[in-house]
């Protein structure tokens, strides 16, 4: 079994059951520290549609708090979570705007990361 992560009728990611449900469990703690949506909707247990406005919106959020924080901690805490939703915003047809250099110097890392979103 997997979760099925979905735009429209095509799968943009499929990780196990375990990854899936910490996948998810991270990114909604993300969302509630952010004071923003997940952009994930639930159809049932393991299967969510992807709201690629909204989901793209915290994605770009992460991005920015991720670059502009002094925080050591605050930087190792996204970046378990931000290369997998940069890698899934970019397979759904989406971009992930760098608009200052260490944002752009950050998705550069992310890219050479090559992360797959085997379906």
């Amino acid at each position: 079994m997997s979760y099925m992560f979905e735009l429209g009728d095509e799968t943009i990611w499929s990780p196990t059951n375990r990854v899936g449900q910490l996948y998810i469990g991270m990114l909604r703690a993300t969302a509630e520290v952010l004071e923003q949506p997940t952009g994930l909707d639930a159809v049932s247990e393991d299967l969510y549609d992807i709201d690629l406005p909204a989901f793209s919106s915290l994605v770009q959020r992460m991005l920015s708090v991720r670059t502009e924080s002094v925080h050591l901690y605050m930087w190792r805490l996204l970046d378990g979570i931000l290369p997998i939703c940069i890698a899934m915003v970019e397979r759904a047809g989406g971009t992930v705007i760098a608009t200052t250099e260490e944002e752009t110097a950050y998705l550069a890392e992310v890219h050479a990361m090559d992360l797959p979103m085997a379906a």
